[in-house]
C-alpha cells in the first residue's frame, strides 16, 4: 500500500506525543501498516475502542509496528531477523526486476556455497532437507559482507550458482548410475571430479539467470 504520510499526525488531528512522523522509520511503518491500523480501529466496538485507548491507542500500536524497521526505514523484522535490503515489500510485491539481477559474487562466497551444497548432497543422498541445511547461514553471511544495495541482487545470483552446483552433482551421480534416484545411497567418490570451477566453466548468462552451455556453444536451461 502507498499513501502520502508526511505529517500524518497533524493533518489527521491525531497528534502523536512521542513519534517523529517525519522519520524514515515511521514513514516506512506507516506506508506498510497504517491503512490496516485505521481499518482495524474503524471496526472496534465502543468498549474495544476504550480499552485500545487505555493501552496507548494508535500511537502505541504504531510504535510497536515501527519496531520492525530501522532508522533508515529498512524492514528488519522482529529482533532484526531480516538483513536490511532483503525485504521485497509486503507479499513480495516489489518489482522483481529491481533485484533479480546477476552481479559479481566473490570466489570465497561461491566456494562456501559449493562446499555446502556438496556436503548436504552427500549427507542427504541428493534430497533437500530444510531441517538440516546450513544454506541460510551462508546467505546471511554473504548479505552482511556487501553493501545494502547489492544484497538482494547478490543473493539472487548466489542462488543461481547454488542451483547449478546441485544440478551438476545430480547429473554426475546419474551418469555413474542411471538407475539412481534422490534419496538412495551413492558412492561419494563420484563427486570428486565435480568442482566449483568445472561447474562454473559451463555456465553462461541468459537474461537474469545462469544456464548451462550446450555442446554447440549455446545455452540450455535445465531446472531440477
Amino acid at each position: 500500500m502507498s499513501m502520502g504520510i508526511s505529517g500524518f499526525g497533524a493533518s489527521n488531528n491525531y497528534p502523536y506525543k512521542s513519534i517523529n512522523t517525519n522519520s524514515k522509520q515511521y514513514k516506512a511503518a506507516a506506508d506498510e501498516y497504517l491503512d490496516a491500523v485505521i481499518a482495524e480501529e474503524a471496526m472496534m466496538t465502543p468498549e474495544q475502542k476504550m480499552l485500545y485507548e487505555l493501552l496507548g491507542g494508535r500511537e502505541a500500536h504504531m510504535r510497536n509496528v515501527m519496531g520492525n524497521f530501522n532508522s533508515d526505514g529498512d524492514f528488519v523484522g522482529p529482533g532484526g531477523i531480516v538483513v536490511p535490503g532483503m525485504y521485497h515489500g509486503k507479499d513480495g510485491e516489489a518489482d522483481r526486476s529491481t533485484w533479480q539481477q546477476l552481479i559479481a559474487v566473490s570466489d570465497d562466497m561461491r566456494q562456501k556455497m559449493f562446499d555446502n551444497v556438496k556436503r548436504e548432497f552427500i549427507q542427504e543422498n541428493g534430497i533437500s532437507n530444510g531441517d538440516t541445511t546450513k544454506r541460510s547461514k551462508i546467505f546471511r553471511e554473504y548479505q552482511l559482507s556487501v553493501k545494502k544495495e547489492d544484497r538482494a541482487k547478490g543473493t539472487w545470483t548466489l542462488q543461481q550458482y547454488e542451483g547449478k552446483y546441485c544440478s551438476a552433482m545430480y547429473a554426475a551421480v546419474k551418469a555413474a548410475n542411471p538407475n539412481w534416484k534422490p534419496g538412495q545411497p551413492f558412492d561419494p567418490g563420484i563427486l570428486d571430479s565435480v568442482t566449483r570451477e568445472s561447474v562454473e566453466s559451463q555456465l553462461v548468462k541468459s537474461g537474469n539467470t545462469l544456464v548451462k552451455k550446450t555442446s554447440s556453444g549455446g545455452s540450455l536451461d535445465i531446472q531440477l
